[in-house]
């Protein structure tokens, strides 16, 4: 018996599926866990895959809290091919289906189980603070025996039909989910976490982090195999398409992609001019949502150039101070524009800006803050950035 501890362990969740599903001396992967999201799947893809096509591949999934998205459940039953089986469980009288157990049997009837708090995502198995039991179980042991039967029986009841509670999964089922609010999109568990993400600030240089930070080691790089499947989302939902949304939102959060254009450095021949300290975003997005900027009623004509429009003075929350951005708009440019070098010094290509609205009494306009690359958050936040900019620009954005 062992433990694993997450994520200072001297091995994670997602290092024991991953030696399991490789070692061909398995034979039987079955599991039951409560959420399932894409991030976890895509970290054991390609060996899961290769596990079904020589083994049993049996996994039930829970479908409570809109915890386990669609594409999780598409790449999970991509990954299990013809020969494996994806189930979903669900009991309609409010009880939760909560487990995460993850259980591996060889031909010889030994079997190494995992039994604990993380689920198939890549917190669960691998940033987060988890902690599971692993059991190594023999059949030369009575106790072992008895086990093993109960846990093969347990994954058994999980997936049988004539309860009514269990659903094998093909991809009409997951349309049928996701169209019954049962499970969500990516872009939806994102909107989700967005919303919870908000610390509560009072006053500028009043609120002050409570607890330490510690870095703790990152995920893997993961292959994208073969990359999320787009779901549309249900209709009725008021969710904005993916490309230039027509028509105009409340929204109380803005999030982009960060481009060159935004926080390059622009010219450092000598003798030539900087370029200006300018993030520009998507006129589109700014008509989007119009209110979120305070357009057109906060802006005031600039005397100098004809038809440009200035809200000058806008404070800003980033990092441990105020600081004030000029917005402008033109017609005769094809963006809408944040002029500010804090603003413009914060980030590097690819990470994401992420505006939030204020309460103006408490002293600033928007808390502004930087979302890095590489960090779980960006991954959270990149899921729900679906709107492209028209051309080749990479930039993605989107409000919540």
């Amino acid at each position: 018996m062992d433990m694993i501890l997450q994520p200072e362990g001297p091995i994670r969740l997602g290092d024991f599926l991953l030696s399991h599903l490789s070692d061909s001396g398995w034979t039987e992967f079955r599991a039951g866990v409560a959420f399932v999201k894409y991030s976890g799947v895509r970290h054991i893809a390609a060996p899961l895959a290769d596990f079904a096509k020589r083994g049993r591949v049996q996994l039930c999934v829970g479908v409570d809290f809109g915890g386990t998205t669609a594409e999780g459940l598409k790449a999970l039953l991509d990954c299990a091919g013809v020969n494996g089986e994806i189930w979903v469980y669900h009991n309609e009288a409010g009880v939760t289906f909560h487990p995460k157990l993850y259980f591996f049997k060889a031909k010889d009837g030994r079997a190494d189980v995992a039994i604990g708090s993380g689920n198939l995502t890549e917190g669960g198995i691998y940033t987060n603070y988890e902690v599971a039991m692993l059991l190594r179980l023999v059949p030369s042991s009575p106790d072992h025996r008895k086990l093993i039967t109960q846990f093969e029986s347990t994954l058994n009841a999980w997936c049988d039909p004539s309860t009514g509670m269990a659903k094998r999964v093909d991809i009409a089922l997951i349309e049928k989910l996701l169209d019954q609010g049962y499970i969500v999109t990516e872009r939806q568990a994102a909107r989700a976490q967005a919303a919870k993400a908000s610390p509560a600030r009072t006053k500028p240089g009043k609120w002050m982090p409570i607890f330490s930070a510690r870095p703790v080691g990152k995920a893997p790089a993961a292959v994208m195999w073969p990359g999320p499947t787009p779901f549309r989302e249900p209709s009725g939902t008021g969710q904005p398409p993916a490309v230039q949304p027509p028509q105009a939102v409340a929204a109380t959060g803005f999030l982009m992609t960060l481009q060159q254009t935004d926080i390059g450095v622009g010219q450092v021949t000598a003798g030539t001019s900087r370029r200006s300290p300018e993030v520009f975003i998507p006129l589109a997005a700014r008509d989007y949502a119009p209110d979120f900027w305070g357009w057109p009623s906060l802006f005031a004509p600039d005397p100098a150039k004809l038809g440009k429009m200035d809200r000058p003075g806008v404070k800003m929350w980033l990092g441990t101070k105020v600081i004030e951005v000029n917005m402008m708009t033109w017609p005769d440019k094809h963006d809408f524009r944040l002029r500010s070098e804090a603003l413009r010094s914060a980030g590097s290509i690819g990470d994401i800006l992420r505006l939030e609205k204020a309460d103006a009494t408490i002293g600033f306009d928007y808390l502004a803050h930087i979302v890095p690359q590489g960090t779980q958050e960006h991954r959270h936040y990149l899921a729900f950035c679906v709107n492209r900019t028209k051309g080749r620009s990479n930039k993605l954005w989107d409000y919540y």
